[in-house]
């Protein structure tokens, strides 16, 4: 049933007008705003972390209703960007800002790892980072091995029509490797734990499991660190900041290395989301003390 609606949507969605398609599917993180219980009161759970327990509930309700509308443009601009031309990817584009680091890092040969978070437009991010980069490096993402298989191929041979290769995040760790190892770029989703293997640490004044992968990878390799985040705007278009590369402190003691780059990770991570909580679409539960109620 999933495989059949994913490729209907992926049919239908490149046919619907633009502006109407934004529109339509900001309608729909409206319903998923009211009907969705569950993942209603998880992300307002987060927006407390981020903003305070003491926020007032009104202000809360207001940025997760944003957050839910933002989320549901994203599968708009997921169903089609199979059938997006590179011109039509770029018209989406505000504005780069920070471009010249992620040149430099790759000019140094080592690779990068290149992160983010459930951030703004990350489609948009990833399909332009694809367009822009695609005669310097190739990008390799790791992804939840969807189910059935033949979903997951199709996501894969439509994410490969885009320049983006996508590898199960649970058998990823060797192909991450070779990918720095060659020089291209590791894409990471940074502000979730899939595997519940990361570090536990201070993350908006709480204990929660960060994924520790891009430090890991950066300290073993020498490979640069960068976070880029896509802010999308108030007319659908996206605007990307690309942060300066992380200084990872590498002291022979690989544990502690880790945590405290992770811990790096997670300053810059707190920063663009405490800027705008709205754009953060994270809908699981972060941190440790929200898994155990």
């Amino acid at each position: 049933m999933s495989f059949w609606f994913y490729r209907l949507a992926t049919t239908l969605a490149p046919l619907v007008p633009e502006r109407f398609g934004y529109w339509l599917f900001a309608r729909f993180g409206d319903v998923a705003y009211i009907f969705g219980r569950r993942a209603r009161e998880q992300y307002l759970k987060n927006l407390e972390h981020v903003l305070g327990a003491d926020s007032a509930p009104a202000e809360l309700e207001r940025l997760a209703r944003l957050a839910f509308r933002n989320l549901l443009k994203n599968y708009f601009d997921l169903f089609r960007g199979h059938r997006l031309t590179s011109d039509q990817v770029r018209a989406q584009l505000a504005q780069v800002i920070g471009f010249e680091h992620m040149e430099s890092a790759l000019a140094q040969g080592n690779g990068v790892i290149a992160g983010s978070a459930h951030y703004g437009n990350y489609n948009l991010f990833l399909h332009l980072s694809a367009i822009y980069l695609k005669e310097r490096a190739r990008i390799v993402v790791p992804v939840e091995h969807l189910r059935p298989e033949k979903l997951y191929q199709l996501v894969k041979e439509q994410r490969a029509s885009q320049g983006i290769e996508i590898v199960p995040v649970e058998s990823a760790a060797r192909t991450l490797i070779k990918t720095v190892r060659a020089g291209n770029i590791a894409g990471l989703a940074l502000d979730y734990d899939v595997t519940g293997t990361g570090q536990l640490i201070d993350f908006f004044g709480a204990p929660a499991r960060l994924p520790d992968g891009a430090a890991a990878l950066s300290l073993k390799y020498n490979a640069p660190v960068i976070l880029g985040f896509s802010r999308r705007l108030d007319n659908n278009r996206c605007e990307i900041v690309i942060e300066p590369p992380l200084e990872m402190e590498s002291t022979g003691d690989q544990a502690r290395d880790t945590r405290v780059g992770t811990e790096q990770v997670a300053r810059v991570l707190e920063k663009w989301i405490r800027r705008y909580p709205e754009q953060w679409l994270m809908l699981q539960p972060i941190w440790e003390s929200d898994k155990h109620k």
